[in-house]
């Protein structure tokens, strides 16, 4: 089969302005190939995968504060990167040794901007720690209004705040969480404030518009929409406005069951609609055979890991990057066409690229409109 390929004169670079935030879940890593957690071993088993998500556009390194953040909802537990210890006196002490081995081993790995740290709010409220007096592990079930909160959370915040300025991280830091109520936002971001003035905070949730002025990384549930003013009061402070897919969203969406080329519609249907990233909760958060089932209790096929034991990329997770390139390749364009004043093309992409504003599209529609993208794009 004689072919012809055509280079451009043009260099693909993935941008910085497209926030790609896959969560990581060493832990799973760690029980799928039995070694000990923070081990020499683990950390050459995950460099390939976190290079490939690195590779794909990803900078954002997921951290964990507090043992399990998200209650059942993971096949492999997610343990606390920080050993929190009540002392004998009453006062609190923190070991970062596994927080930092896992930031510095990221940022060898390419994976070297925000560091979302998981979570203020988890979803059973509770935290784990040890206890000097009884010499045992000890849980505190508590709620975002209480004292025994703030008691807690305030000194956690300062040593923490002072320990990342130490590393050269502070600005880097985000406190994060996940599908969190208003009401314990609010909590939340005032104790935060007050522990730490300056330190940002991300959701992943719904929308609020209590919080579009206070969430640095903000991203809203599939469907919600920031109003135009949001966006720009966020543009204008450089935050983060971001999108994600979760079990309900039956199409597009990356799980196995899904067609893989819906996962390229993700990455566009963000940039048209004003979004300047794209997240997904789980990117090896494997089930108990991976290679084998891809099912985990209730959640849509696939949900819960797009990367396979072995560093096997899936055909949906390239449809991913395939999306990321694309919306690169219209970044390129728009710059190049507004340089060269040549509106009729610059006015042409952007039509395009509006027919990429519906989030439930169907499969004919999907399709067409990727292909129309890309002949503009590669011609």
């Amino acid at each position: 089969m004689p072919f012809t390929v055509k280079v451009l004169n043009r260099r693909l670079s993935l941008s910085d302005n497209f926030h790609l935030n896959f969560w990581q879940q060493p832990y799973a890593v760690s029980r799928y190939y039995g070694v000990a957690p923070w081990s020499q071993a683990h950390l050459d088993i995950l460099r390939p995968y976190m290079q490939l998500l690195a590779r794909a556009g990803q900078r954002n390194a997921l951290a964990i504060l507090f043992y399990e953040p998200w209650g059942e909802q993971s096949n492999d537990k997610f343990d606390a990167m920080i050993e929190t210890t009540r002392k004998a006196d009453g006062t609190w002490s923190y070991d970062y040794t596994a927080f930092d081995r896992w930031i510095s081993f990221l940022d060898s790995c390419g994976i070297n901007g925000d560091i979302n740290c998981f979570s203020m709010v988890p979803w059973d409220m509770t935290f784990t720690y040890y206890d000097e007096a009884s010499k045992s592990y000890k849980e505190l079930k508590t709620t975002t209004n209480s004292k025994e909160y703030s008691d807690m959370w305030i000194p956690f915040l300062r040593s923490f705040a002072d320990h990342q300025k130490q590393r050269g991280w502070f600005d880097r830091t985000v406190i994060a969480m996940d599908e969190r109520a208003l009401d314990a936002m609010q909590d939340a971001y005032r104790i935060a404030q007050e522990a730490a003035p300056g330190i940002k905070m991300s959701l992943a949730g719904n929308y609020h518009k209590e919080l579009v002025d206070k969430i640095y990384d903000y991203c809203i549930a599939w469907k919600q929409q920031f109003t135009p003013d949001d966006l720009a009061l966020r543009n204008s402070k450089g935050w983060i406005s971001t999108s994600y897919t979760a079990c309900p969203d039956a199409m597009p969406n990356v799980g196995s069951n899904n067609e893989p080329i819906e996962a390229t519609y993700l990455p566009l249907y963000c940039l048209a609609n004003g979004f300047n990233g794209f997240l997904r909760w789980a990117w090896m958060n494997w089930t108990e055979n991976p290679m084998y089932d891809s099912r985990f209790k209730l959640f849509t096929l696939g949900d819960t890991y797009i990367v396979y034991p072995g560093n096997h990329s899936s055909r949906r997770f390239e449809h991913i990057i395939r999306g990321v390139q694309n919306v690169a390749k219209i970044e390129t364009l728009r710059k190049e066409y507004k340089q060269q004043k040549n509106l009729k093309a610059l006015q042409q992409l952007e039509e395009t690229l509006s027919l990429f504003m519906n989030p439930t599209p169907n499969e004919a529609e999907l399709k067409g409109n990727i292909e129309k993208m890309e002949y503009l794009l590669n011609r």
